[in-house]
């Protein structure tokens, strides 16, 4: 599929079809979140991809909520998908790698202004949610219970968990209120040269 066009099909679903999803196309999907960058090839990304459908359950309720979702009158979203996958930063990584010899006189991560384990973590999601509809697929993201993903799945103390991704076939949903607003428009998210600068002005 032509890049521009997997830019333009994705979008967050929030309901899927009972097709299971093959399985390679989830380690193709998890291989191209793999392959997005870190700082200092730290490679400080983590996934747990959850397939067993009673642990899907156990996420959707204890660490997503998914009850009071449903009530507000949407059908279940996370316990639906086939597939859920949990991407983690891991940020002792980062501070292993920067105090090896050939990141002598780099700033070290505790003195980062903006810490790169969550702009990895960021790259990372969105090279899933884009290889995901590369593969013909759909995918969401919502936020979770970090202490009840860390219970359910055994992830470690010193991982933490970004949200949970939802995987699988489409199936027809409600449309987002959030839809409503559109998107910006360029000349008030790009500024040339500087702020406020208008591009083609």
């Amino acid at each position: 599929m032509d890049f521009a066009e997997v830019v333009r099909r994705r979008r967050m679903v929030r309901r899927y079809s009972d097709a299971p999803v093959k399985p390679g196309a989830v380690e193709r999907i998890v291989d191209a979140a793999r392959a997005a960058p870190s700082a200092g090839f730290s490679q400080g990304q983590r996934f747990v991809v959850v397939t067993a459908p009673a642990l899907r359950r156990q996420v959707a309720d204890e660490a997503c909520d998914e009850r009071a979702y449903v009530a507000r009158g949407f059908h279940p979203w996370i316990s639906g998908a086939p597939v859920l996958i949990v991407p983690c930063v891991r940020p002792d990584d980062y501070r292993e790698r920067y105090a090896e010899p050939d990141k002598a006189g780099s700033a070290a991560p505790d003195d980062w202004e903006v810490p790169f384990w969550w702009v990895d973590g960021g790259a990372a999601l969105m090279a899933l949610l884009l290889a995901a509809v590369n593969e013909q697929l759909a995918a969401g993201f919502l936020a979770a219970d970090g202490t009840a993903l860390r219970r359910l799945l055994a992830i470690p103390a010193d991982v933490a968990p970004l949200g949970v991704v939802t995987l699988g076939h489409p199936a027809a949903d409600r449309r987002s209120s959030s839809l409503d607003r559109g998107r910006r428009p360029r000349t008030s998210v790009v500024h040339d040269d500087r702020w406020g600068q208008v591009p083609g002005s």
